[in-house]
């Protein structure tokens, strides 16, 4: 394949953005809803390892184009095309902007809090799957996208098991999943969801320690899986909490039923995070708000420095808690209000020179406050000209 090929008569390709195995990846152009999309394009030989990776695919598209969740790619299509007289599987999805894990990881460990955070948003994602009936099969770094915002994107769905036998695509006497993130019970063809918190527990000891829990060829991996136990964390990140490293060695048991849950991920991993580095929640940017000012038709025409008083303002403590409506309209404190004022602060606003009435004036960052050092909002002032 090459830039400017048109799948389908559709999807136009733009750049490669990765690789491996099954194919490329490619960054595309959708003109019929004008969007970039993500096309994952199979190339192979058409023997029958390439069937197995068209399933895969099918299975890929079934799959998470059932499941709608934040953290979990969107698959948009699925198809076929010929080009250079060969057939060529393809599918279709949410173009992501971010990094993948895999290619972070590749500096070393992450700081703690972000650690946690993208595995807490991973366990988020296969909370939805496994509510669905769904085992992943196949968590590991270059299967998680971080976003710039931080939010972790779970992807590839294509050996994604289900209650229904029918899109069960094990194949006898060959390994499905990756044996260095491969719980010991999936080493012998059992698997179901705690299966996949295993997987998290290698992800999540590889981000804080910047080393998998064990390495080497696949059959030495199969033996440490099943029979040792990694390094213990804090000794190769001695500040990491110790509850971090119990919860990740939790994850990581050998016994399926010692293994947390993925709906308990995201609490334990929350309650560890605030109570050493504050919240787990990323970074979000203060609301907009309105205003009106009014000013004189000789302020609107030469422009002028105005003040502008910015009230905030609390539930009343005297009277919040009364459920009688005339009793609450008698308080003294808040003269029957509801509200008392809980800070009052005044803002010098520029009035350009021919402003208009109605036109609004922008002032950055004196919107609502961010969250977890986010930037505040702006302020949106309706000017209204006055004789």
């Amino acid at each position: 394949m090459q830039a400017g090929t048109v799948l389908d008569g559709r999807y136009r390709l733009i750049q490669p953005i990765g690789a491996g195995g099954f194919g490329q990846v490619w960054k595309a152009h959708d003109p019929k809803v004008d969007r970039h999309v993500a096309v994952k394009i199979l190339t192979g030989d058409g023997g029958p390892d390439h069937d197995r990776q068209v399933a895969r695919f099918a299975r890929e598209a079934a799959v998470a184009g059932g499941l709608s969740h934040p953290n979990i790619v969107t698959v948009h299509d699925f198809g076929s095309a010929l080009y250079d007289g060969r057939r060529h599987a393809y599918l279709v999805m949410q173009l992501l902007p971010g990094m993948s894990l895999s290619t972070i990881l590749e500096a070393g460990q992450l700081p703690l809090s972000k650690a946690m955070y993208t595995a807490a948003c991973v366990a988020e994602a296969l909370e939805a799957a496994h509510e669905a009936g769904l085992t992943h099969r196949d968590i590991k770094p270059s299967n998680i996208i971080v976003r710039s915002s931080g939010e972790a994107t779970v992807i590839d769905f294509g050996i994604t098991r289900s209650s229904d036998a029918r899109h069960d695509i094990t194949t006898t006497g060959i390994l499905i999943g990756t044996p260095a993130y491969m719980a010991p019970e999936a080493l012998s063809g059992t698997f179901d969801h705690r299966s996949d918190m295993y997987s998290l527990g290698c992800v999540l000891y590889e981000m804080v320690t910047g080393r998998r829990p064990f390495t080497g060829t696949s059959w030495l991996l199969v033996n440490q899986h099943l029979n040792e136990e990694p390094a213990p964390l804090r000794t190769l990140r001695p500040d990491a909490p110790a509850e971090l490293e119990r919860f990740t060695g939790r994850l990581m048991a050998k016994d399926p039923a010692q293994r947390p849950t993925s709906g308990e991920v995201w609490a334990a991993l929350k309650e560890i995070n605030n109570r050493y580095f504050g919240s787990t929640t990323p970074p979000s940017r203060g609301k907009d708000l309105a205003h009106d000012i009014d000013v004189s038709l000789a302020e609107a025409t030469g422009g002028a420095i105005i003040p502008l008083r910015i009230t905030a303002r609390k539930p009343c403590p005297a009277c919040a808690a009364r459920t009688d409506e005339k009793a609450a309209g008698s308080c003294t404190t808040c003269e029957g209000e509801g509200r008392i004022i809980q800070e009052q602060r005044t803002y010098k606003v520029r009035i350009p020179a021919g402003i208009r009435d109605g036109q609004k004036v922008r002032i950055r960052e004196l919107g609502g406050p961010g969250t977890h050092g986010g930037a505040p909002g702006d302020m949106y002032v309706t000017v209204h000209i006055i004789d």
